[in-house]
């Protein structure tokens, strides 16, 4: 009994090192990083998963952010909670954008109407095509931004600069599905400092996402294609395979099952297709050639997409094939050894 009093306790980090961390189920979002306020954390791209770097003040925000320790709090259905489904795409064309690129149209609108200080999405350098995540004030930077990126889903690191940046008092937030449950555990935490970074988010937009890879994609691709990275312009994932495009326009497609040993080892375990907690969700399954579908899920979300909409910055296109995003929704949860 005394040595169980004088026994040290248990930190939070190392509470998820254990539960999360040494059992590969990392989602590698990046919450419990953006979430600290003493800087504790750092993320170790080799190992896909977080580290410390400095003593922790054991103030619980790590846990009440991450996805993988908090599962059972989270909606377990595919398609999540929503109001309406359509099929929409931007009004403006951009030879980078992603089927329709209906997710920088809503970034435009918000930024546009005032209604974000700034964007948070994921950038990506154009040479050797690594993927970082970037805040971003202006139109010019949303049209240069955009496009699909597969190999880091590390957006709410850049967290940790809005909230220091007194100026940035509200932002519009993309993310996979596993930002956007961060972000959704911590809209309902009581945790001071959890809060204090979700109040920042106002528009909170989820991808839909099947799995993301490591940083080797990349590489992996330039070596099976024949190419440097530089020469290629976009990718594209969907019905099986990776399409990758060249800046000659030429495409050739991958199949994604062959890609399958660089799959990070969270997404593994996760069973979110659709981004449930997310305002908006879009992504390319169930809607029309060249489109999105967009599932509006609140109140926020249908107010941008209505402002996007009068703004003459995105057009609906059709309905949506709900039951094609419940069969891939489902195939994943299957994957991932969610049903029996």
């Amino acid at each position: 009994m005394l040595d169980d009093l004088l026994a040290p306790a248990t930190l939070p980090f190392q509470e998820l090192e254990q539960a999360v961390w040494k059992k590969d189920l990392c989602a590698g979002c990046r919450g419990c990083i953006a979430v600290c306020p003493a800087n504790s954390l750092a993320y170790d791209a080799k190992a896909a998963r977080p580290y410390q770097i400095t003593p922790c003040i054991d103030c619980r925000a790590c846990l009440e952010a991450c996805p993988r320790a908090n599962m059972e709090k989270l909606p377990s259905d595919v398609l999540g909670p929503y109001i309406e489904m359509k099929s929409a795409k931007a009004k403006a064309a951009n030879g980078r954008y992603q089927n329709g690129g209906a997710v920088t149209a809503l970034l435009k609108a918000a930024l546009q109407e005032e209604l974000v200080d700034c964007a948070v999405v994921m950038g990506m350098d154009r040479w050797d095509h690594n993927a970082y995540p970037l805040v971003i004030k202006d139109v010019e930077g949303l049209e240069r931004a955009a496009g699909s990126k597969y190999t880091s889903n590390g957006i709410l690191e850049a967290m940790k600069g809005v909230i220091r940046d007194e100026s940035a008092r509200s932002v519009a937030l993309v993310g996979t599905p596993c930002a956007v449950q961060a972000i959704g555990l911590m809209r309902k935490s009581s945790n001071e400092y959890a809060e204090r970074l979700a109040r920042k988010v106002r528009f909170l937009i989820g991808l839909f996402c099947f799995e993301s890879f490591d940083g080797t994609l990349i590489m992996e691709i330039s070596r099976r294609l024949g190419v440097p990275p530089w020469r290629i312009a976009g990718m594209n994932a969907g019905r099986g395979k990776l399409a990758v495009t060249f800046r000659n326009g030429e495409t050739k497609a991958l199949p994604l099952s062959g890609l399958k040993s660089l799959v990070r080892p969270g997404c593994f375990r996760c069973d979110d297709f659709t981004a449930r907690l997310a305002d908006v969700s879009v992504g390319s399954v169930g809607s029309l050639q060249g489109s999105s579908a967009v599932i509006v899920r609140t109140p926020e979300g249908a107010g941008l997409f209505e402002i996007a909409m009068e703004s003459g910055l995105i057009e609906e296109t059709g309905g949506v094939d709900v039951a094609e995003i419940e069969k891939v929704g489902r195939l994943k949860l299957n994957k991932n050894g969610f049903l029996q």
